[in-house]
């Protein structure tokens, strides 16, 4: 194989558009991602001998683009022979087309060495979109479909590869786009209905579970449909379609389209009742669970927080570290066990309920139970899931998404009417996965969206914000973008520009209702007998109109002056916590620090300090504190907690 490496590269880019067939423009990858509706500045041309010719208008180097699309310089030249110690790149090799009624391609599946897939649809200008939003999902193979013979037998196999090795057979075939468990996806497959059926499973439990899939969704609308396992060749599994037909030898073609219509013909009929589980030496203990959506009842979103956080899903909460994020979460944790009104419905109180606490860095007993406490809860409804016991009983192992959901699972069974799930911070819980892959991301986040609807509770996630100044409050959560993907509401923390102690709650995505009104709070502390000054948020009652998007856009018109003086803020009431400090001591730990004096004396009213001279004549000195004890920010409510466990507090703050 020779691949292309104009087509090759073309495929990571977002916004191709054509120009001929040797010359498109895309958004460069380095300094458009995401795009924002601006033109594209890459053009991208096929130069002598196939090699990749590339100019950024924006000035973006050549290997740097390449780098950022997942390619290194040699990748652009033909001869793809990797060197000695370099693994070759992902090509494409083939594409499936998807083809309406008349024949009109609505989308695409690309399939890539190594075997990776992606979907695209024409952008009506000879280039293409890499998505399918808005798309109609049809049937592979659709005209070829209608145009047979409507009593033969249609086999539906799970991959086009195995479609169009059938479809070379002269037997009627068909699938759907994203493989096992994607049926349901499918806008129309009335094309199928009062046909013979004849589904042929993967030999693996996602084939058989979309088998099933497919049959449930077929049952009483085609006219008869079954199940066939295909057979042993020679003694040996075949694990699809095409290893079935690869070990057939050299059987002809309709030698072997009759066999296929002789098995389809033997397979018993399939009922919701027929047992289709698999052959004894392979079955595994448990079994899918399906559920028919005739059986279920439509119903209206349901909500922990009227319009702000659904149950049965997965909300996001965002932003920079030391704005209270998990003050916030434990503020809502409270409310729900017990009882208590939101804070802009006064008269709606929360349905009591039990709570599940992920909590990464903070220590229960000197941090989340006086911080509950302090913001009212009833601790009794409220658990930690700390960890996962290991294999032999002995210890304990960190919980993460992509080993531990079961357990996670069986902590819900285990508390009493459990409504709310937090997980702070997410990037705590993914184990090995790379938190900037959408793939690694998705992989884990959509069976912790699918536990969430299962046991209708709300799923709290907390993460920070990335570095970019710019851009869309829905693209500024740390990590890839599959993140805020999978959640249906996302809410971005970012501090008042006028006010430093002030934090607005303001909604960055909601995909369930309409986008309500933002919230402020600050951070506020009341005395626990035993324990001493604790904080909790302070919700405002009225609504904040301001969009997330633009509190960004005026939090970034001074980043560099704003963000040194908060940062210079938090280390002033940190290192004032303690108790007074003479001035030359403030000044000189600053120094240390390496925050400018000017800065410190600029953030003196956001810290709560004050200069005082204490003493009379040659003896006095000027001494700098905090005018309102360790309560003005959440460094110095948080600092105490600190000293006694000594644990990195910062993506809690």
């Amino acid at each position: 194989m020779n691949p292309d490496p104009f087509e090759n590269f073309l495929a990571r880019l977002q916004g191709v558009r054509r120009i001929g067939r040797d010359k498109a423009t895309a958004f460069c990858p380095l300094h458009e991602n995401p795009p924002d509706g601006h033109k594209p500045s890459l053009s991208v041309a096929r130069g002598d001998g196939g090699r990749v010719l590339l100019k950024c208008l924006g000035g973006c180097a050549t290997a740097n683009v390449a780098k950022a699309a997942g390619l290194e310089m040699s990748d652009l030249f033909a001869d793809t022979t990797p060197p000695k110690g370099r693994t070759a790149r992902p090509w494409l090799v083939t594409t499936y087309p998807y083809r309406d009624e008349n024949g009109t391609v609505l989308f695409e599946v690309c399939r890539y060495v190594p075997k990776d897939f992606r979907q695209r649809r024409p952008d009506g200008n000879g280039g293409w979109i890499w998505n399918l939003d808005g798309v109609r999902r049809v049937l592979y193979r659709l005209p070829e479909l209608l145009a047979a013979d409507p009593a033969a037998w249609c086999f539906i196999v799970e991959g086009e590869k195995d479609a169009d090795a059938l479809g070379t057979l002269g037997l009627v075939t068909t699938t759907c786009s994203g493989g096992a468990g994607k049926w349901g996806r499918i806008t129309d497959d009335s094309a199928l209905h009062g046909r013979r059926v004849c589904i042929l499973p993967d030999r693996d439990d996602p084939g058989r579970k979309h088998a099933l899939d497919v049959a449930r969704a077929l049952h009483g609308k085609a006219a008869d449909v079954r199940i066939m396992e295909l057979p042993d060749v020679g003694g040996v599994k075949a694990k699809d379609v095409s290893d079935w037909l690869d070990a057939q030898d050299a059987r002809e073609p309709q030698d072997l389209a009759s066999t296929l219509a002789a098995l389809a013909d033997a397979a018993p009929p399939w009922t919701p009742t027929t047992d289709c589980k698999p052959p004894a030496d392979e079955r595994r203990t448990g079994g899918p669970v399906l559920t028919c959506l005739a059986d279920v009842k439509p119903e209206a979103v349901a909500w922990l927080w009227a319009g702000r956080i659904p149950l049965g899903k997965v909300t996001l909460v965002f932003g920079d570290p030391g704005l209270g994020k998990s003050f916030l979460t434990l503020d809502i944790a409270a409310r729900v066990s017990n009882n208590l009104p939101w804070p802009d419905r006064p008269d709606d109180r929360a349905q009591p309920g039990g709570v599940i606490l992920l909590s990464a860095e903070d220590d229960p007993a000197d941090t989340i139970r006086p911080r509950l406490e302090a913001a009212g809860a009833d601790t009794g409804r409220v658990v930690i899931l700390r960890g996962v016991k290991t294999a032999s009983g002995a210890g304990m192992e960190h919980f993460n998404l992509s080993r531990n959901l079961l357990d996670l699972e069986d902590a819900l069974h285990q508390t009493a009417d459990v409504r709310l799930v937090v997980i702070d911070p997410i990037s705590a819980y993914l184990g090995g996965a790379d938190s900037h892959k959408n793939a690694d991301i998705r992989a884990l986040l959509a069976p912790l969206a699918d536990l969430a609807a299962r046991h209708r509770v709300a799923v709290l996630c907390v993460s920070h914000m990335n570095k970019g100044m710019g851009g869309r409050a829905l693209y500024r959560a740390t990590g890839s973008l599959a993140f805020i993907a999978a959640a249906r509401a996302g809410w971005l923390v970012i501090p008042d520009t006028d006010d430093p102690k002030r934090r607005l709650f303001l909604p960055a995505k909601m995909n369930l209702a309409e986008e309500p009104t933002g919230l402020a709070y600050s951070l506020e502390s009341v005395d626990l007998e035993g324990i001493g000054p604790v904080g909790r948020v302070a919700w405002e009652s009225g609504p904040i109109r301001m969009t997330a998007d633009d509190a960004l856009a005026a939090a970034a018109a001074d980043p560099e002056d704003r963000g040194a003086r908060n940062l210079a803020a938090d280390w002033l009431t940190e290192v004032l916590a303690a108790g007074p400090m003479k001035a030359a001591e403030v000044k000189q730990a600053a120094k240390d620090a390496g925050i400018a004096w000017r800065t410190v004396k600029r953030a003196q009213t956001a810290a709560g300090a004050k200069p005082r001279r204490r003493g009379f004549g040659p003896g006095a000195a000027w001494y700098w504190e905090l005018s309102q004890g360790p309560d003005v920010s959440t460094s110095a409510i948080e600092c105490q907690a600190d000293r006694a466990n000594p644990i990195d507090s910062t993506e809690n703050a």
